[in-house]
């Protein structure tokens, strides 16, 4: 027995312990980042950047924990510097035994673009974004609210304080849903299961997001679902959009719309009864979606009244027949 115990706790360890705790709660995480930061911001070319040596450091029930990681930045358009000054992450733990991370994978970190109030007021959005995908589907990325201090440990860039999110990493939402992923491109819309697909671009509308693309996997990951029988899409990435609205995002060219705060529905063509049956979702999550946004203490007035009444127009919109035949029927895509 007590074999069997042992073997259940180092299971746990490996696969599901560290998914458990870090992604469980919805408190903020103070944790501190050091490392040569100098370094590590300027290596930003996507063919070459490297992992770097840093330590993370939090405290966890009374316990502080020092854990030695490898840190590099990713991404696209916020990795170049004449984008963003400070890049995303990927964060490597390279220890296995504490009570948060407990993980050799990756684990992707979001910084605001800038170290300034109003950078912090878009990165905030963006985590709300993520928080409303997870209340409307559990077919979405958990995220953990954290506030960094960026320490330089040589001296030569300085320390500073912000806010930042973690991003559930492909495996744990793999282990979590039962589902694998498909990294194959070409795969339509259509050919993905109906009523996942159309929450998600539903509320890819809800937030004014354009820059997605199922056939392309860009910001969206593929899973297949083996209690569904189907391929499920799952979205990610939504600082492009009009929910966030920050300086330097503006729709694809393909799209026909100006500005990114104008909505633009891109999902599929469906019978009134399917377009009704996703709304009356929505509107079964509306209390818990205002009540996410009015509890949040980060956003200043101006920001939180913003979303707000983007949230409001959203809601006036499927509450409005003319609008949802305009919206979502007459302006539908076939593939």
């Amino acid at each position: 027995m007590k074999g069997l115990m042992l073997t259940l706790y180092i299971f746990l360890c490996l696969v599901g312990y560290g998914q458990s705790q870090i992604f469980m709660s919805d408190d903020i995480l103070e944790i501190e980042i050091i490392a040569d930061l100098r370094t590590l911001f300027r290596d930003i070319n996507p063919d070459k950047a490297q992992y770097h040596d840093a330590l993370l450091y939090y405290i966890y029930s009374d316990s502080a924990y020092s854990i030695p990681a490898k840190i590099k930045t990713r991404g696209i358009f916020r990795r170049d510097r004449s984008n963003c000054r400070i890049p995303p992450l990927s964060i490597k733990p390279q220890m296995a035994n504490d009570p948060l991370f407990n993980t050799s994978l990756r684990i992707k970190l979001v910084n605001p673009c800038m170290n300034s109030e109003r950078f912090q007021q878009y990165l905030v959005k963006e985590y709300l974004a993520y928080r409303i995908y997870n209340i409307l589907t559990d077919y979405s990325f958990k995220v953990r609210l954290l506030k960094i201090i960026y320490i330089d440990n040589k001296g030569k860039y300085p320390n500073f304080i912000t806010y930042g999110f973690l991003v559930e990493p492909v495996k744990w939402l793999a282990q979590r849903l039962n589902v694998t992923e498909v990294e194959t491109q070409g795969i339509i819309q259509n050919a993905t299961y109906r009523p996942i697909l159309d929450v998600m671009t539903m509320f890819q509308y809800m937030i004014g997001n354009t820059d997605w693309s199922v056939p392309k996997l860009h910001n969206i990951k593929l899973f297949y679902s083996d209690s569904l029988a189907s391929v499920i899409p799952i979205a990610y990435d939504f600082d492009f959009c009009g929910f966030v609205d920050p300086p330097y995002t503006k729709p694809p060219e393909i799209i026909p719309i100006r500005d990114v705060t104008e909505r633009y529905y891109r999902g599929n063509c469906r019978s009134q009864h399917e377009i009704q049956y996703v709304i009356e979702h929505f509107m079964t999550k509306k209390e818990n979606i205002y009540a996410l946004i009015n509890s949040d203490t980060l956003l200043n007035k101006r920001n939180k009244e913003q979303i707000i009444n983007y949230i409001n127009s959203f809601y006036q919109t499927i509450s409005d027949t003319k609008a949802i035949k305009k919206e979502f029927t007459d302006n539908c895509r076939n593939e």
